[in-house]
């Protein structure tokens, strides 16, 4: 009987990889299909699992091949280059316009400025701002290895999908499984090198985006991005119950946008209000890692492409990123 290489395909697409939640081409690579009349090869690329696991999927997968009709199968299963990196933390909010994607930048370089290796990873595919908190204007390019060289600034290796689009305004209309595999080779097809740190800064809310990363990636911890109002609180708390869920430890909560400095006369005024952050913490046991104030300088320097921790001026956001990067070294 002849076994068509389409219907091998299909195998590989509808089989999970044992002992994960994770499909077999969703998170592996396909390097080729060979089908000799009754004789079927297989070669693909998969995350390191348990070489227990490895017998069951090989297993599994001769047995769904040989029922298309092939009487020989071969297997040719390799593990995927495990990233040298120490802590991946995702830093979510579970809303838009709280700021989380310059908490992120500036957390990073602040990281930085302590002396430790740091990446940044833009998954918010529909909406990726980093590069221009970070005044990036530049494509990556791809190594012989046909791995992608992050972009670094201020001491810190970045990318995002926005570095490949056209045009800034350009919108990426990508559905769900696009949106999972643009993340998951923003990560894996990267040449990240060595990092004591990866932000991962997530899209708003908890759909594909935020599942992909928490369950496919290797994360060690979870950050949450509030600001002090209720409506804010209320989401930045489904960022935290799903962090929980996924059994991702939070390392803390930062209330951004916490109070608001005047630049003529310095007076503090809570625009948003008022203990959002410090309510969220002591609800759910999670340390309130810091509270960032909104001054103009923050938002000048993001129109310019440098972080307020880089800034020249002396500003009280500038200690209060410092101390938070403090705490992240502490607490990870």
């Amino acid at each position: 009987m002849v076994v068509q290489q389409t219907q091998v395909i299909d195998v590989l697409k509808s089989t999970f990889i044992p002992g994960t939640k994770k499909m077999l081409l969703s998170s592996g690579m396909l390097r080729g299909v060979d089908v000799k009349g009754d004789k079927v090869s297989v070669s693909v690329t998969i995350p390191k699992i348990s070489d227990e696991n490895l017998n069951r999927l090989k297993e599994v997968l001769t047995k769904r091949i040989k029922g298309l009709g092939a009487t020989e199968v071969n297997l040719e299963i390799d593990f995927k280059k495990e990233q040298k990196i120490k802590y991946s933390i995702a830093i979510a909010s579970g809303k838009g316009g709280v700021g989380k994607s310059t908490v992120s930048t500036n957390v990073a370089v602040a990281l930085a400025k302590l002396g430790k290796k740091v990446g940044v990873l833009d998954a918010d595919i529909h909406g990726p701002n980093v590069p221009i908190l970070f005044g990036i204007n530049e494509r990556p390019y791809v190594n012989e290895e046909k791995k992608i060289i992050p972009i670094e600034r201020y001491g810190v290796k970045v990318i995002s999908i926005g570095f490949l689009l056209e045009n800034p305004s350009t919108p990426v209309i990508w559905r769900g499984p696009l949106v999972t595999k643009a993340i998951e080779q923003l990560y894996n097809d990267v040449e990240w090198g060595e990092l004591d740190y990866l932000l991962i800064d997530l899209p708003p809310g908890t759909g594909d985006a935020a599942l992909t990363v928490t369950q496919s990636l290797p994360l060690k911890y979870g950050i949450v991005v509030t600001t002090p109002q209720k409506v804010s609180v209320a989401d930045a708390s489904k960022a935290l119950s799903m962090f929980k869920e996924m059994k991702i430890p939070v390392l803390g909560i930062i209330e951004n946008m916490s109070y608001f400095i005047c630049p003529k006369c310095g007076e503090r005024s809570e625009i948003f209000g008022h203990g959002g952050g410090e309510k969220m913490s002591l609800e759910n046991g999670v340390p309130l890692l810091g509270k960032v104030p909104l001054e103009m300088k923050v938002r000048e320097g993001g129109d310019k492409g440098i972080p307020a921790i880089s800034m020249e001026e002396d500003t009280e956001t500038k200690h209060v990123f410092m101390d938070i990067a403090k705490r992240i070294i502490e607490v990870s």
